[in-house]
């Protein structure tokens, strides 16, 4: 019986050997990729579930978009992997793994369908539709390009690139890059609502505040409006009611025995109650004018310019009547503007006035040739009392000047026409 070779049967150990250790390396080869590709997947379906409610409560874009690219590049083993954002009619490269320099691409409005009606498109798509954006790539990297969009509204483009095994990369990729897309599209757009509701909600502050201020202005106003009506009644109709009183008990007393100075006192007595008369009609029409509240806008305007030196240009052909309200807040603002312009214009300056309305509403212009001047960010006591008034209105105030080219003052009110009349004024 031969006897078996010492020789053959080692190098059969060793070959078995081998071929175990190599199974063995295999085996925990295949293990490390499992584990690094269940990490890199896991990173990724991270990334897709936080984007969302990350985006929303006010994470920086740019570092949840690296995320994304930096998990996709390294699942995929991608040579590049690039977020771009659509942005003023352009697509803007937002982000890109590896870093590179920043560019933007043209993108028309008739494009925009053509790249959303396609979920996942590969290099003959992007040399037919997009040959800008293979500019400075590498000769060889096979390119797949997935729309970022929501609800018909195209936000952006994923795009990823790999030279190794390009045939596989649609195979690989696509379903991965749809669903990505598709978390980033909603991402932006929850997003973008959220900053649009941030900016609303401070605008609104913004406007809450001011109105808060503008109301104290308008209480403090009508306070001291009281009180220099006060002080109006107290040195002027009052004094002069206070020496008819006086007269009359006089006369009352003296009328029998000195009928001539009682006839002298009456004739005073008459002048007086006269001048009292007078200074209450003056009091009434700095209040409220009679003209405004009997003929309306354009004929207590008319009789505004015409006490102006010199007076000022009129033109409110076929205006109608309107609210009081509306009437009052813009008489006083025309007025306020031309006597600052009548004080602060010059004596050559030229002030003209135009009123003119539309179905919604009613607009007016105070502009004049004089001196201008820079308009201070914090308007004095006039400047505030017209925005305010025109304000309470729901009316807006704008003022342009600069120093020797004049100035404009314009103004509107939302309206609602009442007991419509048409005329022409112009003087």
């Amino acid at each position: 019986m031969p006897q078996p070779d010492p020789f053959g049967v080692g190098v059969v150990v060793a070959l078995a050997g081998l071929a175990a250790a190599a199974l063995v390396a295999a085996f925990v080869s295949d293990r490390r990729r499992k584990r690094r590709g269940a990490a890199t997947l896991e990173a990724i379906d991270f990334v897709r579930a936080s984007f969302t409610s990350r985006m929303v409560r006010g994470d920086p874009i740019d570092v949840l978009l690296r995320e994304v690219v930096e998990a996709l590049r390294s699942f995929l083993a991608l040579d590049t992997a690039e977020v771009w954002i659509v942005e003023s009619g352009r697509l803007r490269l937002q982000v890109a793994d590896p870093p590179t320099a920043a560019r933007a691409l043209p993108i028309s409005t008739e494009l925009k369908p053509v790249i959303l009606n396609t979920p996942v498109s590969g290099p003959a798509w992007v040399r037919t539709w997009m040959p800008d954006l293979l500019a400075g790539r590498p000769e060889g990297e096979f390119l797949r390009l997935a729309p970022v969009s929501h609800a018909g509204e195209l936000l952006g483009s994923l795009v990823v690139g790999r030279a190794r095994r390009p045939k596989r990369l649609a195979e690989e990729a696509d379903g991965l890059l749809e669903e990505l897309a598709r978390d980033i599209g909603v991402g932006l757009y929850r997003g973008g609502l959220d900053a649009t509701l941030r900016a609303t909600l401070g605008q609104l502050r913004r406007q809450a505040a001011e109105l808060q201020a503008s109301r104290a202005r308008l209480v403090a106003a009508a306070d001291s409006e009281r009180k220099r009506i006060e002080r109006d009644l107290h040195d002027g109709a009052q004094q002069y009611l206070l020496s008819v009183s006086v007269k009359a008990r006089l006369i009352e007393r003296i009328s029998a025995a000195e009928p001539e100075r009682a006839r002298r006192l009456l004739e005073e007595l008459v002048q007086e109650v006269e001048a009292a008369l007078e200074e209450l009609r003056a009091l009434g029409h700095g209040i409220y004018p009679p003209l405004l509240s009997s003929a309306g806008l354009g004929d207590a305007l008319a009789a505004a310019c015409r006490k102006l030196t010199p007076p000022a240009e009129l033109d409110a052909d076929g205006l109608g009547r309107f609210p009081a309200e509306i009437e009052s807040a813009v008489y006083f603002c025309c007025v306020e503007a031309l006597q600052n312009a009548a004080k602060h214009a010059g004596p050559e300056a030229r002030t003209a006035l135009r009123l003119h309305q539309d179905d919604n509403r009613l607009y007016f212009e105070v502009r004049d040739s004089g001196r201008g001047f820079e308009v201070p960010e914090q308007e004095g006591g006039g400047l505030a009392n017209m925005r305010d008034r025109l304000g309470a209105a729901g009316g807006m105030l704008m003022i342009e000047s600069q120093p020797g080219r004049g100035t404009v003052v314009r103004g509107d009110v939302p309206l609602q026409l009442h007991a419509p009349r048409r005329y022409s004024t112009r003087s």
